[in-house]
């Protein structure tokens, strides 16, 4: 029976540690895998010395069950009586933070068409004229249309890339609509230079550039904000300017949660820079930041394999 159940702790999904007055005598390949140690080594040692944890050897003296952090693992550990159970729980750990981020990225995804759908209606039911009606209604379509794109891009429902070859002034046209009750409210107006032509999802690139715009909008100073793209032996860069306190540390800024510091008295989530690294990653491309001298630079690219190269001059990404 005894070597039946030696074979079974062998093979078993969980780690199984047996110890008797407070010293090791047997651990399965889970176990020393979960441990980091190596069997031989560990056998007939003290539990404190075997465990290398003290939180795990307390739990071997009182009993009990506990999830831990140890070895830059999750585990889920019980212990009776001579016997400590371990159980991996990282990767369910990392997924329940993963699909806890991506709810979090989604609703604010979702949250921008939201509102300006609500902003178009409320204009129609306030009675607008009818071409101002009507464009009122193509833009409702155009943000359905978008809405629609962003259902079917979740995970479960993921289609082929919708990626095709498209200039980037396409977007500007509907990027001035769709921000222009914002633009209005700070007198301010964009300067677009975006004569070059990408290999992208326009959807994506169209969300990114509405994220890093409605931060220039926010948080920017001054009048004008500058959308500009250029390209080099890397690819075709876009970038939007504003003017402001430069910044120091960009790459904090596109970690989900978190703000600027001159973000204390604007509403947000701190999950826009985020998402545009994310959108970006999508077509091969990144996302960045850089300091101007009297302001700030939030930047996409487009790697050389995602470029038309159109019939304009080459410019090198600004230093």
């Amino acid at each position: 029976m005894e070597t039946l159940l030696q074979a079974a702790w062998e093979t078993a999904r969980e780690g199984v540690v047996v110890h008797a007055e407070g010293r090791v005598v047997y651990l399965n390949p889970v176990a020393a895998r979960l441990l980091e140690v190596e069997r031989d080594k560990v056998l007939g040692r003290s539990l404190l010395l075997a465990l290398r944890d003290h939180k795990l050897e307390a739990l071997c003296r009182v009993g009990g069950e506990a999830t831990l952090e140890t070895r830059n693992r999750t585990l889920w550990v019980k212990a009776v009586p001579g016997v400590l159970l371990l159980w991996d729980k990282t990767d369910e750990q990392q997924r329940a933070e993963v699909l806890e981020e991506s709810s979090r990225v989604l609703a604010h995804e979702f949250r921008t068409p939201v509102a300006g759908m609500l902003s178009l209606l409320e204009a129609l039911q306030n009675g607008l004229s009818g071409p101002e009606a009507q464009e009122a209604l193509q833009l409702l379509y155009q943000e359905t249309q978008r809405l629609r794109r962003l259902v079917e891009d979740l995970p479960l429902n993921r289609r082929p890339s919708q990626n095709r070859t498209f200039a980037l002034e396409e977007l500007q046209g509907r990027l001035e609509r769709f921000l222009a009750p914002q633009l209005a409210q700070k007198s301010a107006w964009i300067r677009w230079q975006i004569p070059h032509t990408v290999w992208a999802n326009p959807d994506a690139v169209y969300q990114a550039l509405l994220n890093l715009l409605d931060n220039a909008i926010k948080y920017g100073v001054g009048s004008e904000i500058v959308v500009e793209s250029g390209q080099n032996n890397q690819g075709v860069w876009l970038e939007v300017r504003n003017r402001g306190q430069p910044l120091e540390d960009f790459e904090r800024l596109f970690v989900a949660g978190q703000r600027g510091m001159h973000a204390a008295n604007v509403r947000g989530t701190g999950l826009g820079l985020a998402l545009v690294r994310r959108l970006a990653a999508g077509w091969g491309g990144t996302a960045y930041g850089r300091a101007l001298e009297d302001g700030n630079a939030f930047g996409l690219t487009f790697p050389i394999g995602a470029v038309a190269t159109p019939d304009h001059s080459t410019t090198q990404v600004p230093a």
